[in-house]
């Protein structure tokens, strides 16, 4: 599939934007998809909903945001605007990749960076059955849904996901656990 890239009036990006975006992840990554949450209704899952919802004791690093949209494309094109604009450079851009889960495809829209092609936020079709849980108004899936997608994960053998589906299901376990044990 072909990038989609809008900023072509600024200068290349090089090693220093690429710093500069890592010392402000901040304000130019997670304030806009926060922001996308609470003004269009994008609800975050994966790692970074995992890691809001379980609290202190159970956080694993991540820097990618995973983001169901209902306009996955114009949302992942919003981020990377914001992403070149705070670096003054040509650092981001949309790459659309067709992916199949469970014998069904679908189109995922990668916000990524240049120099390294590292991925920063992926934007997904929302389902119809998601469930989410509000914190600050930003959207967050629930972790009885998250613990049936990681389930379904390591029963059916998605090897590239293994490692980190086995921590996170590990984890809500964990603080399943511990939360039925407190006094």
């Amino acid at each position: 599939m072909k990038i989609i890239d809008n900023n072509k009036k600024l200068r290349k990006a090089g090693i220093g934007d690429w710093l500069k975006l890592q010392g402000n992840r901040d304000r130019l990554v997670k304030k806009p998809v926060e922001r996308l949450s609470r003004k269009h209704g994008d609800v975050i899952y994966g790692r970074h909903a995992v890691n809001k919802l379980l609290g202190p004791g159970y956080h694993r690093d991540t820097y990618d945001y995973d983001v169901y949209s209902k306009n996955p494309r114009s949302h992942a094109v919003m981020v990377e605007n914001r992403i070149d604009r705070g670096t003054k450079s040509n650092l981001a851009y949309v790459e659309p990749a067709r992916i199949d889960m469970y014998g069904k495809t679908k189109t995922v829209y990668r916000v990524k960076v240049r120099p390294y092609d590292t991925g920063e936020v992926d934007f997904n079709r929302m389902p119809s059955d998601v469930r989410y849980v509000k914190k600050n108004g930003v959207r967050y899936e629930t972790i009885g849904k998250a613990h049936k997608k990681y389930s379904k994960m390591i029963d059916t053998g998605q090897t590239h996901r293994m490692p980190k589906a086995f921590w996170d299901k590990a984890d809500i376990d964990n603080h399943r656990f511990f939360k039925k044990r407190r006094i």
